[in-house]
């Protein structure tokens, strides 16, 4: 736990206050000292707790991030791994009986099939020990987190923001800064402050989850078949009840059920039911812990108001379905953290900030409606199966197979979601240069992954390393066997106005099956600001990307 009082004291001015010490908070933290700006984050509660599953979903993208700031490693390590790393969807009818069959994923989990498009497999890891790690990593930065904190108010005027801050102790301290960023869930304090609404659908139902222990069954006897070695996620589904079971550990899993928005708690004979019935066997079963969420999507109307910004869950909420609420937040701080840097260290522009909303508010649409549709295809494919007679006991494999690949087909895009983690796009930023650059229409499922104006920089194997590994820490000017008078163009026109713009050469041969064009110039996101042959005005498409 961090202590400030052990500290230094308590800053009167800092570059950046951050509101919320989760994963967004803590990776804004990291990527701002990577670019060098101060930044103090406060967090009410006063230790990580080991509560309630949630945000165990890592992605490609997010993997991204965690690999350029060396924490990739010591997470996945703590991560849930399978015997066999060709992870796949396992469908039963319960938890105890011969699996249906095992369906393929496109989710970033295999090994192999990842290193086509990134440079390490997504895993699963529960969110406090994300958190303690990020924290540890924020803290070898230079960034100072105080936990037990809690802010009380916010003021902004041309010049500042003013926040009060409330310690451990009850002493009252107020911080200046030039921003503030709320990554301070859903009851934000930096949204009510602004003002700034909400828009969404819903609440269409409501789930509540349970962490339990099923006497004389361990979950990890029962998933210890041959049949479960590619185990990812394990969905259940019979006439009583349809989910996708959590494992927590050995002992516990975990199992949801949805419910009318204006139900009642389920009693514990309801419970213990369907709970049985998740299991298949008629033993008592023990609540380890429980929680409950609305169905429903929320996004601000503006992800920013002055100096004051909204990321993760202040700015947009969704159904856990498919994993992403989370990685979207992480994706939110990246987007934030090189603009600010930008405008503080005066290689950027104004249009930097607006372009923030602009890009991360579209993203968040996209989503959570994706999120909201996964929690709709749960409940229909439940209603399906109640309507389907029982499997016979001695049904061979292709039959037992069709049966879960009836669930699996309905639930697709859920398990298949490549486009949704790298494929979001920035097309219509004021950042990007698109120039006559066509790309195909988005798909949730499907990721093209060539180089595209407003698109993430694909990801390529050099001599062994991902391309990541090579890109600047601000800009990057991928360089495949262009004119070097144009390359020198566009470096002389970043460095007459301060603009970092690092010059990495890459031969046709490795690169030109990804990227097409001869020069590429790459965001500080890893994100494509122009691509082309040749730039009749080199210093207009600088300062169109640093937002001048």
């Amino acid at each position: 736990m961090v202590t400030p009082e052990a500290l230094s004291g308590v800053p009167k001015d800092v570059a950046v206050l951050v509101i919320g010490a989760g994963p967004v908070g803590l990776s804004l933290a990291i990527e701002l000292r990577l670019h060098g700006v101060e930044v103090l984050v406060i967090e009410r509660d006063l230790e990580i707790a080991d509560s309630h599953p949630k945000g165990r979903a890592n992605d490609l993208r997010t993997l991204e991030h965690y690999h350029r700031w060396g924490v990739s490693t010591e997470l996945r390590r703590l991560a849930w791994k399978t015997r066999n790393p060709d992870q796949k969807v396992v469908i039963t009818n319960s938890i105890v009986e011969r699996p249906l069959g095992a369906y393929p994923l496109q989710f970033g989990r295999h090994v192999e099939e990842s290193k086509d498009y990134a440079a390490e497999p997504s895993f699963s890891v529960p969110q406090a020990i994300t958190t303690r790690v990020l924290q540890k990593r924020a803290l070898e930065l230079g960034a100072r987190v105080f936990r037990g904190w809690q802010a009380l108010s916010i003021h902004q005027d041309a010049e500042k923001a003013t926040t009060e801050l409330k310690s451990p102790t009850g002493s009252v301290h107020s911080v200046k800064s030039k921003y503030v960023v709320g990554c301070d869930g859903p009851d934000s304090l930096v949204r009510s402050t602004t003002g700034i609404g909400r828009t969404g659908e819903g609440p269409i139902s409501r789930t509540v989850s349970y962490v339990v222990r099923s006497e004389g069954y361990k979950i990890g006897d029962m998933i210890s078949s041959p049949a479960h070695d590619s185990l990812a996620f394990l969905m259940v589904l019979n006439p009583e009840v349809f989910t996708v079971i959590s494992i927590p550990d050995d002992e516990q899993w975990g199992f949801s059920l949805q419910v009318a928005d204006d139900a009642p708690e389920p009693t514990d004979d309801e419970f213990q039911r369907v709970g049985q019935a998740v299991l298949g066997v008629k033993v008592p079963l023990t609540v380890v812990s429980s929680s409950s969420y609305r169905v429903f999507s929320r996004v601000a109307k503006s992800y920013r108001s002055g100096r004051l910004f909204l990321a993760g869950d202040a700015a947009h909420l969704c159904p856990p379905t498919g994993g992403h609420n989370m990685n979207v937040g992480i994706g939110d701080s990246i987007n934030l953290a090189w603009k600010i840097a930008g405008l503080l260290q005066g290689w950027g522009g104004e249009k930097l900030l607006e372009s923030y909303d602009i890009e991360r508010r579209a993203v968040g649409n996209i989503v959570t409606s994706q999120a909201l549709n996964h929690s709709r295809e749960l409940a229909e494919v439940g209603e399906v199966f109640r309507t389907l007679p029982p499997l016979h006991p001695e049904a061979g494999p292709e039959e037992r197979f069709r049966t879960g690949e009836i669930a699996y087909k309905a639930t697709y895009s859920q398990w298949n979601s490549l486009g949704t983690v790298l494929g979001q796009r920035y097309e219509d930023s004021p950042l990007t240069v698109r120039d006559d650059w066509v790309a195909p229409p988005y798909d949730a499922s499907e990721y093209w992954h060539h180089a595209s104006p407003g698109h993430r920089a694909p990801h390529l194997w050099v001599e062994g390393k991902p391309l990541l590994d090579h890109f600047g820490k601000v800009f990057t000017l991928l360089d495949i066997e262009a004119s070097e008078e144009q390359v020198g163009l566009l470096l002389e026109a970043a460095g007459r106005v301060g603009l970092h713009l690092t010059h990495f050469k890459l031969s046709a041969a490795l690169a030109r099956s990804k990227y097409p064009a001869e020069i590429t110039v790459i965001r500080p996101d890893q994100y494509i600001s122009w691509q082309g042959s040749q730039c009749s005005d080199p210093a207009l498409i600088i300062d169109r990307i640093r937002g001048v």
